[in-house]
């Protein structure tokens, strides 16, 4: 196949991920500016509340790739009966594991906000939001299996139209029950929770109408996966799973470690991170992409096939987005001075801005490669990169040059990028030494 085949073929598959992905950004936003009109403290108790939750969220994000790893080898295999067997695993696991994750949330909440926050208020709200949504986990899990099913067979745009649905009910229900419109109670903050709890299990069932129809007669719900399938999806799912927390659980000690600096430093921290993660949505869903077209090659047997699917994606990460961050190597003010009013604060934060921008194109690869070898089933190493290289290197360093050097801003953005290089360059050494084709598979 010629590479230029191959950049149509990942384009396909990558922008309708992307446009899910960026429709979820955007709907943090406009639930933030909705929480917004109750007061500062509502806005306070969502930002703490929602962090807790997305932290505890980690521990049933791996079922995406393992899903996804399976159903992928499975349709390069060409087998089309059973076909959701894999699909099946996930959502009984999700269901497993999200019911006690639930109960052990709802029992904790209010304990929990005591402690972590001082005003009675910021308390409250925290607890009316993250009550209801403890109820979510179930739901997030079943969603996380879709995901990893659909963008496993390469059919990209239901992922995104799910999405589409999900956020757009989001905003629809925090109207209704934030301020209590169209005859319901307005329910304040616990209404936010509520609008997020309804439309992820509506998300769940559109995802399971459009499964039931489009896969008929292919297992889908009513064959039970076999023990050694369950048994691989758990050895994916919970190294990746223990991956997102810590890598989620470092920043917030990142953002502790910066905040000691000072305000100002904090504040540009908070909008850099903001921007290198809208930069870094494209590379997120080629990594994806990456993980169902070599995935597939795998099932077939043809490594060599696989091999070339890995570096081609790589390519197009890298050159889309260098060319995406030229904003802000050429014009740093212009991009910060969306986000930061003072002129001395963006002109502080334009080097550290400019460094990232640079680095970016290359440092895409780790979402690229460190999400399509966790696919395949080498989790384990990649969470060993993953962990050594911010909690052994990136953490201790931020704490020796900015606590206990003092050193300002520019620095600590040096070092955030050459953590972020040395874990790119050591997952790309993964994936380049080709010792993950010993892997054994998984017969699905």
């Amino acid at each position: 196949m010629r590479f230029r085949n191959r950049v149509e073929a990942i384009l396909k598959m990558a922008l309708p991920i992307t446009a899910g992905l960026s429709s979820t950004f955007i709907m943090v936003f406009i639930d933030l500016a909705m929480v917004g009109q109750l007061g500062s403290e509502a806005i306070a108790a969502i930002g703490l509340a929602g962090f807790s939750y997305a932290l505890i969220l980690c521990f049933i994000q791996g079922l995406a790739p393992a899903v996804q790893g399976l159903i992928a080898k499975k349709k390069g295999l060409g087998e089309t009966q059973d076909l959701c067997l894999p699909l099946n695993g996930g959502v009984l696991i999700a269901v497993a594991i999200g019911i006690p994750m639930s109960i052990f949330c709802y029992l904790i909440n209010p304990w929990y906000f005591q402690q972590v926050a001082s005003d009675p208020l910021v308390v409250e709200h925290s607890i009316a939001y993250l009550t209801i949504l403890s109820f979510s986990m179930v739901g997030v899990g079943i969603s996380e299996a879709f995901e990893g099913h659909w963008n496993g067979i390469g059919k990209t745009k239901v992922f995104m139209f799910n999405l589409f649905i999900i956020n757009s009910l989001n905003v629809l229900f925090n109207y209704i029950f934030i301020f209590g419109n169209w005859g319901a109670p307005a329910l304040g903050t616990m209404g936010a929770g509520l609008a997020t709890l309804l439309s992820v299990y509506i998300g769940n069932l559109s995802y399971v109408l459009i499964t039931a129809y489009l896969h008929r007669g292919q297992g889908f719900l009513c064959r039970w996966p076999s023990t050694s399938l369950i048994k691989h999806i758990i050895n994916i799912a919970i190294p990746e799973s223990f991956r997102e927390f810590t890598l989620a659980l470092g920043y917030v000690i990142f953002f502790w470690l910066v905040g000691k600096i000072g305000t100002n430093e904090l504040a540009a921290t908070n909008v850099i991170v903001r921007i290198y993660s809208v930069l870094n949505l494209f590379p997120m869903a080629l990594g994806s992409v990456s993980a169902t077209l070599v995935s597939g090659a795998i099932g077939k047997g043809d490594y060599e096939e696989a091999t070339l699917w890995g570096w081609a994606t790589a390519k197009v990460g890298i050159f889309v987005i260098t060319a995406l961050a030229l904003p802000l190597v050429f014009a740093p003010e212009l991009v910060l001075s969306l986000f930061i009013t003072d002129s001395t604060l963006v002109a502080e934060a334009a080097l550290p801005l400019q460094v990232v921008g640079i680095t970016s194109g290359i440092t895409s690869l780790i979402f690229i490669f460190a999400y399509t070898l966790i696919t395949i089933g080498d989790v384990n190493r990649v969470l060993a990169v993953s962990f050594g290289t911010q909690w052994l290197f990136f953490l201790p360093l931020v704490w020796f040059a900015g606590v206990f050097l003092d050193f300002g801003l520019l620095e600590i953005w040096v070092i955030h990028t050459l953590y972020a290089l040395l874990a790119t360059l050591m997952v790309t050494l993964l994936w380049s030494n080709g010792r993950w084709k010993s892997i054994k598979q998984v017969a699905v």
